[in-house]
């Protein structure tokens, strides 16, 4: 990763870190079931606790386990605006550790977001999915929408040699998220500030079902590439008849037009649809946007992530 970098957004004051008088994580006396064994290399990434810095901010973001589960976290020194929890933490900050080795830069996203608001950044928490080389496909049961994957909500059958509703575990994932992760980084911060959540693809499905399940937490959900195919018709009413009523949440959507969120659009206009017949207003309670040449891929996610962050803050 780069060293600090000298070009750091103007206006943007640092105060005394915060991260180094931290308490330890808390660890639960039994593992969870859904949690993977994480304790190994990811890629050429050795995972144990410490700091690292990234582009544009000056704090660190801090690698910790949290009840099991890797997690990075970056708090800006300005008492944070609001905290945005992020699925996929592996490719939230750091490039070594990324899918693809592209991140969403999200520390210099909150920055840029916040100057155009004029608060101070919130912070970000970067959630790992539990996926290892001996469990590929962990992520998918964490994110899938555990409750909502019923009958009425066939998988995509090209996904049937990989995808086993038995193994869902997405229930117990939020849970851990709301329950353990959050807090702690609450008291991390010192204060409660408002939460939004933030993810893509099945993340993005995550993020939806996170608002109707634990609507008194998260005020907005950022979901890019909504990856409606992964059950259809069927899923985009249940997860939008799932979310509460206007003006308890807010929700931001966007797709691009390239790769597998070419196959998005019908999708994502019944998502529209069902959103104002539930009277949510498109601007006020929700956004939708379709990028056209933008892609499946964190590069892409990372161009607009400062849109919706700034979004969000002029909401709260």
């Amino acid at each position: 990763m780069a060293p600090r970098d000298s070009h750091r957004e103007s206006g943007y004051r640092c105060q005394a870190a915060l991260l180094s008088s931290l308490a330890p994580a808390p660890h639960l006396t039994e593992p969870r079931r859904c949690v993977a064994s994480l304790l190994v290399s990811w890629r050429s990434v050795q995972l144990r606790e410490h700091e690292f810095f990234v582009r544009g901010v000056r704090e660190p973001v801090r690698r910790m386990l949290i009840d099991d589960r890797w997690v990075d976290v970056w708090i800006p020194n300005d008492t944070p605006s609001g905290l945005i929890v992020a699925h996929d933490g592996q490719n939230v900050f750091d490039d070594r550790a990324a899918t693809h080795h592209q991140t969403w830069d999200a520390a210099r996203a909150a920055v840029r977001a916040a100057l155009r608001v004029g608060v101070a950044p919130p912070a970000v928490v970067g959630v790992w999915n539990g996926s290892t080389a001996q469990h590929p496909h962990r992520r998918g049961y964490e994110l899938a929408p555990q409750k909502l994957m019923t009958a009425a909500t066939q998988v995509d059958p090209r996904l049937a040699n990989w995808f086993d509703p038995r193994q869902m575990c997405g229930d117990e994932y939020q849970a851990q998220v709301a329950d353990v992760i959050v807090p702690h980084a609450m008291q991390m911060i010192g204060r409660e500030v408002p939460v939004a959540m933030m993810g893509a693809s099945m993340g993005a499905l995550a993020t939806l079902y996170a608002l109707g399940e634990r609507p008194e937490l998260y005020g907005c959900g950022l979901s890019f590439s909504v990856h409606w195919p992964f059950a259809g018709d069927a899923l985009v009413d249940a997860l939008i008849d799932h979310l509460p009523a206007p003006g308890d949440v807010r929700v931001w959507m966007q797709n691009g037009t390239n790769g597998l969120d070419a196959s998005y659009a019908p999708y994502q206009r019944r998502a529209e649809s069902r959103l104002t017949s539930r009277g949510y207003v498109q601007g006020r309670d929700y956004v939708s946007r379709v990028l056209r040449r933008s892609g499946h891929n964190e590069r892409s996610w990372a161009r607009r992530l400062p849109d919706a962050i700034e979004w969000w803050l002029r909401g709260v």
